[in-house]
């Protein structure tokens, strides 16, 4: 019996990778984005970073307006009721002696 090594049935293949590829030169295109977006990464993230913190600043004041209102209007109130506290004080009750039934809904 012989042992007899047989061939892949593959063959290996040259790969070329397209953007390695020195066959062809590049694009303009492609030359100004490979320039061009390296240096944008970073302003890119400062501009988000600063835009959301502008937009938690924001949110912040209206917060901050917007208890400073609730405070106003819970000070009014706090007024009102004093006032109608007082003025309820100043007014004689009239007590009358005589019972006066609200309803009669009991028949005997």
């Amino acid at each position: 019996m012989r042992l007899v090594r047989t061939r892949s049935l593959r063959v290996p293949q040259q790969r070329t990778r397209g953007y390695s590829s020195t066959a062809e030169p590049r694009s303009a295109h492609s030359e100004w984005y490979a320039s061009m977006l390296p240096g944008m990464i970073p302003v890119a993230l400062l501009g988000s970073a600063v835009y959301l913190g502008l937009q938690l600043l924001q949110s912040q004041l209206d917060h901050e307006k917007f208890l400073d209102e609730a405070r106003d209007q819970v000070r009014q109130l706090e007024e009102e009721v004093d006032r109608l506290q007082a003025e309820r004080a100043l007014k004689p009750s009239a007590v009358s002696s005589s019972p006066n039934p609200a309803s009669k809904w009991w028949p005997w």
